[in-house]
């Protein structure tokens, strides 16, 4: 078990209106997070419009002693690393119902520029510190993608990772899942906070949701076993652009009927293992149907 007890409280950070640039929506040290940040960038191509309210259709960051995973759930951008290359033109989807996910990488102590080609643009930036990590920015496009489709009837979904065992990183572990109309993932429901290798390894995460069509919603359960000591069940209704924290526990997702439910999930831990974890043991049975 992680040892953090205290957070049994509310886990879920309801949407906010969207504004240009960049907002935070949780950082280190809130919520039992001790090694992710999570924020939202949006930004517009410029026009006379979006210069009448103050927005340059572009946007300047700095990795510090972190990493970060930017992923493009809307409009098409560059990148520029300040003092190296230049990608672009990068993205392309309407949301992220429309394709699969563009992941920029960027390693500690970098330097960058995101300017809007076409928007609306919309990305998530997922840090995790990793200092004295040294990498290279990289680019994961939908051709790099790894696509899978664990599960069964409806518990059945579809998981796009960007950052698992297919790169050499200091912690982050990233991707999307969408889960179909009525359907569940994290099924059987699985944990990631205990060290029991090689099985599983301490690992928070953070969700980020997004619903289709925009009015619909999804659950999230987030609960420790029976013999936890910090025994924790918490559950949520999740909409459009609601974000939640998962310190420790078990944590299955389902979709309301008629709508689909994506959710980009990072994760970082002290060891990073992609794929380390526990399912419930009274739900495994759903492994062997």
């Amino acid at each position: 078990m992680s040892g953090i007890k205290e957070c049994k409280g509310n886990l879920l950070i309801k949407a906010k209106t969207p504004v240009d640039g960049y907002s935070e929506v949780v950082k280190r040290g809130e919520m039992g997070l001790k090694h992710m940040d999570f924020g939202l960038l949006r930004l517009f191509p410029t026009d006379r419009d979006t210069r009448s309210r103050g927005a340059s259709g572009e946007w300047s960051g700095e990795t510090g002693d972190c990493e970060q995973a930017l992923d493009l759930y809307s409009g098409i951008i560059s990148a520029e690393i300040i003092g190296g290359q230049v990608f672009g033109p990068l993205g392309g989807r309407k949301s992220v119902f429309d394709g699969l996910p563009t992941v920029i990488y960027l390693p500690p102590g970098t330097a960058y520029k995101i300017k809007a080609l076409e928007g609306p643009v919309e990305i998530g930036v997922f840090s995790a510190t990793a200092p004295g990590f040294v990498g290279e920015p990289m680019v994961i496009g939908p051709e790099d993608v790894i696509i899978t489709t664990p599960g069964k009837d409806n518990w059945q979904r579809d998981v796009k990772t960007a950052l698992g065992n297919n790169v050499n990183i200091a912690k982050l572990i990233f991707g999307e899942t969408t889960n179909p109309p009525g359907n569940w993932s994290s099924a059987p429901p699985h944990k990631h906070d205990a060290f029991n290798l090689p099985d599983e390894v301490p690992l928070e995460e953070v969700y980020y949701f997004q619903v289709n069509p925009l009015q619909g919603f999804g659950v999230i359960r987030v609960y420790t076993g029976p013999n936890d000591p910090g025994p924790m069940d918490e559950v949520y209704i999740v909409e459009q652009g609601d974000t939640v924290v998962i310190p420790r526990g078990y944590h299955p997702v389902g979709a309301a009927p008629g709508y689909s439910l994506n959710y980009t999930w990072a994760m970082a831990g002290e060891i990073r293992k992609p794929g380390a974890s526990f399912d419930d043991p009274r739900h495994a049975w759903l492994k062997n149907t």
